[in-house]
């Protein structure tokens, strides 16, 4: 089941909603606000654990980029 991240147009706050299917094709209102004006995010997601043989993280750092150390992306 597929979480979408929404971003409300009339208060400007973000939600995640999660639908059955990726082919469901539903619009939520804010939860905040009530208002339907919302906009679907592009959104990155995390992956967790690790790979068989894996001793840690390929791209070091954080994971979130190739760095190898986080101090220059946080």
């Amino acid at each position: 089941m597929p979480i979408y991240e929404f971003l409300c147009l009339s208060c400007h706050k973000s939600f995640d909603e999660l639908y059955r299917s990726a082919s469901e094709r539903r619009r939520p209102a804010c939860p905040s606000c009530g208002s339907s004006e919302v906009s679907k995010k592009f959104s990155s997601f995390a992956m967790g654990g690790k790979a068989s043989g894996d001793s840690g993280s390929s791209s070091g750092g954080c994971g979130g980029c190739s760095r190898s150390s986080c101090s220059g992306c946080h």
